[in-house]
């Protein structure tokens, strides 16, 4: 018989209806009752390993611990959270002090302070004296190659352990959560960590000789729950605490990947995966990380149409539109109302296999809405009719940097605007170019290869201040 969706539980002491197809972290979610957790990952297979999630639950022996994770959900079961069990309070409190016995007191120089899920479980369930005698001191783990001694004689474990070309390991922060062996098994399908060792000589590797280098592999350093696993690129750049977030969607795919934008002071920082169970889960391609590596860089900031106005009012042939995968569905409103011009759309690079994690393949993000608005998204035929037209207007269509070889034949248009972000070969290429915001920067609307329209959030980036948007300056052209 089918559970049902719904079902009558009681926890602590009161009668509450929660989903029935789940564990007891989610049921107790679900009605507003949080339960610390350190290797639950609601997107990756359950281990079980970390303890900290416990609960007392009624059994034929009565009410007894268990863990929450690990349980599922059952019409009328009877559940005890710390709120009314000091058992329960009892238990996550010592499971707490075994995980910080030997746990490096190096919160002011982790990444991960501030959002880190054992600093969060010792407010939440911990916050106790500790009984570690100075005597003994902490004994620190990880593997032995890569131990050793600090200035004052107290063996360390391996610090700033280099597994790949993005991932630094700090051993010693590791509580062998399991959390990224499981997604790299599991999700990335490459298999390349893995817990060696066993008790408390235990410690995350990579296979001898191999590095973790996955187009997935900064994953890891989402899901790590107390900094062990640090990325490169954002490593001591910035606290948390001081960055602003905004929720956006990434158009470097026609998956659209629910993002996060942090940022500070006009400065975009990192961009970070935004759950989204119907799109990307809580996973982000390193390729939609990379998108802010060099996104202040070489920035087009002239916004000056007058040269733009002149050229389009002395045109007399024929004029084309290239609108990039990145226009939102507002751009290509705007520009479709320059009804002298014919339209094509998107990029002239290949699509690619979808990778079943958060990447379609389709290089041109807003295809859906280019096709919905009757925009021609085959590059190749303009390529071929070059010489009917007498002026392109390429609108975040960076074709030239892109594939340079392909946009060469565009050269045969004699007169060239274009709209960009950068000054980069497009903008070279062309008479008159415009700066416009990236779409890190924009908002609006596009419509992903799974047919969902999802709403872009502007960043407030220092740029973004000094240029306008491609549906502003269309409206300003046509106007």
């Amino acid at each position: 018989m089918k559970e049902p969706s719904v079902v009558t539980i009681t926890v602590d002491n009161k009668e509450v209806q929660v989903p029935g197809d789940t564990n007891l972290i989610e049921a107790l979610k679900a009605v507003g009752l949080e339960t610390p957790h350190l290797c639950y990952h609601p997107d990756l297979p359950v281990s079980g390993n970390c303890r900290q999630c416990m609960v007392e639950v009624d059994g034929p022996r009565g009410m007894v611990l268990t863990i929450g994770c690990y349980t599922p959900v059952r019409p009328g079961m009877k559940v005890a959270t710390s709120a009314s069990s000091p058992k329960v309070a009892e238990a996550r409190k010592a499971v707490l002090e075994f995980l910080l016995v030997n746990h490096p007191l190096d919160c002011p120089i982790c990444d991960k302070a501030g959002e880190c899920l054992l600093q969060e479980n010792y407010m939440m369930a911990g916050a106790s004296d500790s009984r570690l005698s100075p005597e003994i001191g902490k004994q620190y783990h990880g593997n032995p190659e890569h131990s050793s001694s600090d200035s004052k004689g107290q063996h360390r474990g391996g610090k700033r352990v280099d597994i790949g070309p993005r991932i630094v390991l700090d051993e010693e922060r590791c509580i062998q959560c399991s959390r990224c062996v499981r997604f790299m098994r599991h999700v990335a399908g490459d298999e390349q960590l893995q817990l060696a060792s066993r008790g408390g000589h235990s410690h995350i590797t990579t296979f001898p000789g191999e590095k973790l280098d996955h187009p997935y592999d900064r994953c890891v350093t989402d899901i790590c729950p107390v900094g062990a696993l640090t990325d490169k690129s954002f490593r001591f750049r910035k606290r948390v605490w001081a960055l602003s977030r905004i929720p956006t969607v990434s158009m470097d795919d026609s998956l659209g990947a629910n993002i996060w934008v942090d940022y500070a002071d006009g400065i975009i920082y990192r961009i970070m995966p935004r759950c989204n169970p119907e799109v990307n889960k809580s996973w982000l391609s390193n390729a939609a990380r990379d998108v802010v590596q060099n996104i202040h860089e070489n920035r087009l900031l002239n916004n000056d149409l007058s040269a733009a106005l002149q050229i389009i009012k002395e045109t007399k042939g024929k004029i084309a539109i290239v609108l990039g995968g990145s226009c939102t569905a507002e751009d290509i409103a705007a520009f479709k109302k320059f009804n002298i011009a014919e339209f094509f759309g998107g990029s002239f690079l290949p699509v690619q296999k979808a990778d079943g994690i958060a990447r379609s393949g389709d290089p041109v993000a807003n295809r859906a809405c280019l096709e919905k608005a009757g925009i021609n998204t085959n590059l190749g035929e303009l390529s071929k009719r070059a010489g009917e037209f007498e002026l392109l207007i390429t609108v975040a269509a960076d074709l030239w940097d892109e594939t340079p070889e392909e946009a060469g034949d565009l050269n045969k248009i004699p007169k060239r605007i274009a709209l960009t972000s950068f000054n980069n070969n497009t903008a070279k290429n062309s008479a008159i170019a415009i700066g416009i915001r990236h779409w890190l920067e924009n908002f609006g609307t596009m419509i992903n290869s799974k047919g969902l329209e999802q709403k872009l959030q502007g960043t407030p980036t220092k740029e973004a201040a000094l240029v306008d948007s491609a549906a502003i300056i269309a409206g300003r052209l046509h106007g």
